[in-house]
């Protein structure tokens, strides 16, 4: 019987946490399961208690450094099975999340695999209609419709993400979300490591979760911080990693020539992202991350 770790960094949305534990705890995984909650605000919050009382097994620990990337390296380092899942305080994973990535993983043989995010809308009056190009932003508008190999148009995200635990996955912890800076693209830069090391990348759709879009996250000032952000961390990722596949482009020509179609928060969030991308490239060369020929580590 192989044991799944599950490792949910959190850090300001701890009371969507009892939500997320409910739905762990419905899932439908013969094997063992152990959720590794890593409490990633300056002082302890999180009791574990929350555990005992979804009937889990698993444990708090305590990152007080804040970053997304850093609380996720801090509770791999408590894993103890075969599996690592990754998945966020307000993420909703169908009962078959669990089961579905790591039988992915088992059957293809591959390091690490991604299942299928679509969006949870929180706080509307009703679902609003996203356009697809700040829809992008939130979650991938394509999925394959059996398991592959990752490759464009697809990509992967952080709330619903599995690896083996050995080589270790390490996130970069010059990307992920941190106070006041909606980095991005730990995910994308963990999965671009681990198909340069030949580990090798799946897609899992059938392994479906849930991400919260809250109705602040939707407004002007929201979207552009996180166009902003994402320019920043897809000029990081590329600098550590030339070669990666970068889907957007960063070409002012391609966002004012879809002016006539798109809606202009879109256009704008857009430059925004642009804006990013541009300031980060001219930013003194920053420190390569470390660890690229180590399986998966990177620091």
């Amino acid at each position: 019987m192989c044991t799944a770790n599950i490792v949910v960094a959190v850090r300001g949305n701890h009371r969507e946490l009892a939500g997320l534990l409910r739905h762990i705890a419905v899932q439908d995984f013969t094997g063992r399961i152990e959720v590794i909650l890593v409490d990633n605000h300056r002082r302890r919050r999180i009791s574990p208690s929350v555990l005992v009382e979804a009937g889990l097994a698993g444990t708090v620990v305590h990152e007080p450094r804040p970053g997304l990337s850093r609380a996720r390296n801090t509770g791999v380092e408590h894993v103890t099975g075969e599996f690592v899942l990754f998945t966020d305080p307000d993420s909703r994973p169908h009962p078959g999340w669990a089961s579905g990535l790591v039988r992915t993983l088992i059957e293809t043989g591959a390091h690490c695999a991604g299942g299928r995010v679509v969006p949870r809308f929180v706080g509307f009056s009703e679902p609003p209609a996203l356009e697809p190009g700040l829809a992008q932003f939130f979650v991938p508008p394509d999925w394959p419709s059996e398991p592959c190999e990752l490759r464009p148009p697809f990509w992967l995200l952080g709330c619903n993400l599995a690896t083996r635990s050995t080589p270790t996955p390490v996130f970069d912890e010059q990307l992920g979300v941190r106070p006041w800076r909606h980095l991005s693209c730990e995910d994308l830069e963990l999965t671009v490591r681990t198909e340069h090391a030949g580990l090798g990348v799946v897609v899992a759709p059938n392994a479906i979760a849930h991400r919260a879009i809250h109705a602040a996250d939707v407004r002007l000032p929201r979207l552009l911080a996180r166009g902003f952000w994402h320019g920043v961390s897809a000029a990081r990722l590329r600098r550590s990693h030339p070669e990666a596949v970068i889907y957007d482009s960063v070409r002012l020509s391609d966002v004012l020539g879809a002016v006539p179609r798109e809606h202009w928060r879109t256009v704008a969030t857009h430059l925004a992202r642009i804006t990013g991308w541009r300031l980060e490239t001219l930013r003194p060369t920053r420190r390569v991350s470390a660890g690229k020929d180590e399986g998966v580590k990177s620091r």
